[in-house]
């Protein structure tokens, strides 16, 4: 997931137990989105929305973000919306309304830590459905990926 080549890694998802601390802009933006999530992996996270139409990025817009692993443990990557899930969509599909959003650039250290801290969420019980699997971004992504 470095700037690089393309790793085939198993995607780890943790829907965690408290809310983490994210921070979103636009590049170059002096505007930013302070938010919280819940459910994350080591390829991206979701944001409960009950309006996600109203979310200020585009499916085109690379975003600069900042996420709060831990007080004083903060991780910076770029990425981008890969999926809208609207409350309609989720009701009949049984899911959440909000954003999923895909790393796109991080740094190797970053990536580190957070396939750790989503690996160590997991193993710790501190989900509240270990190693759940339900997808809103990451799945859809691959598989755009492989198109």
């Amino acid at each position: 997931m470095a700037t690089g080549g393309r790793e085939q890694r198993r995607t780890v998802r943790a829907l965690l137990k408290k809310n983490l601390h994210v921070t979103i802009r636009s590049i170059g933006s002096d505007i930013q989105y302070d938010l919280e999530c819940r459910d994350i992996s080591n390829r991206g996270f979701f944001i409960e929305f009950e309006s996600p139409g109203r979310f200020p990025f585009s499916l085109s817009s690379i975003m600069e973000v900042w996420i709060e692993l831990e007080p004083g443990k903060k991780i910076f990557f770029n990425a981008r919306m890969v999926r809208i899930v609207h409350p309609e969509e989720a009701l009949a599909q049984g899911l959440r309304a909000g954003i999923a959003v895909r790393v796109v650039q991080i740094d190797p250290a970053d990536e580190s830590t957070l396939r750790a801290f989503v690996e160590r969420s997991v193993a710790s019980g501190e989900t509240m459905i270990p190693g759940d699997r339900q997808t809103h971004g990451d799945d859809a992504a691959a598989k755009s990926d492989r198109a």
